[in-house]
């Protein structure tokens, strides 16, 4: 199965120097390619710049671990598992990281790749200005930015790959799950979405991260915490994308 995820935030410059983003690490998303990876998927891992990256996050050594031979093990088996994925992994890099990378970058490789699955777990900006050449003062005492909104790029998705199995993300923040839910599905129905994955930032923050999976005509799922969340959704979603091939 050939799997696309895209991880990260989008940014939307002011001028040569400043930018708006978010807070999006594309953390989820490279636990998801790993999963996928870990299934025997070929991943296309489309990425903002400073996005964490699937095993790649993982290759740090940890200071604070007060046992030196068991994290030499740890990234020794971590290179290993890299040498048997790398071949199937193809990260794909935005050059600028705004909303019009993310769609060229995104159309590109759904046109030319044979995408089964396509995670969009991006955080992608929904408005942005109109960049100032050079930089704005220093000196003013405000600084106004003024934004429009952008296009919501999940929205060509199913015209440029109709029979990708398309999978959408919902971030609220101090939702209620009802609310959230319902957001969910009015998204997933707009986006013309297989599946939304739901979720609420302060659940994320509070390290009790937890997903509802709504799809049209099915029974909303929740993934409750744990921190194999990432495999857990990969798992269904890779199910219910069988069954649609069938």
């Amino acid at each position: 199965m050939n799997v696309l995820v895209t991880g990260g935030g989008t940014s939307a410059p002011i001028d040569d120097v400043r930018s708006i983003t978010n807070v999006s690490t594309g953390r989820f998303a490279a636990a998801i390619s790993e999963s996928c990876l870990a299934r025997g998927a070929c991943v296309w891992h489309l990425h903002a710049p400073s996005a964490q990256l699937p095993l790649l996050r993982l290759a740090r050594f940890d200071l604070e671990r007060n046992d030196p031979a068991g994290e030499f093990d740890r990234l020794r088996s971590l290179h290993d598992e890299w040498k048997a994925v790398r071949d199937r992994l193809h990260l794909v890099p935005l050059k600028s990281g705004t909303v019009a990378d993310y769609a060229q970058s995104l159309h590109n490789l759904l046109l030319t790749q044979s995408i089964n699955v396509a995670f969009l777990a991006m955080a992608v900006s929904d408005y942005e200005p109109t960049p100032v050449a050079g930089k704005v003062s220093s000196d003013e005492s405000e600084l106004v930015v003024q934004c429009g909104r952008t296009p919501k790029v999940i929205r060509s998705v199913r015209d440029w790959a109709p029979s990708v199995y398309l999978v959408g993300f919902k971030l609220l923040s101090r939702a209620t799950t009802p609310e959230l839910i319902r957001q969910a599905e009015a998204s997933g129905r707009t986006n013309r979405a297989d599946l939304t994955v739901a979720n609420d930032l302060q659940s994320l923050v509070a390290g009790r991260h937890t997903v509802h999976l709504v799809r049209t005509g099915h029974p909303t799922e929740t993934l409750g915490p744990g921190a194999d969340l990432a495999d857990r959704l990969v798992a269904l979603v890779l199910k219910w994308a069988a069954g649609n091939r069938q």
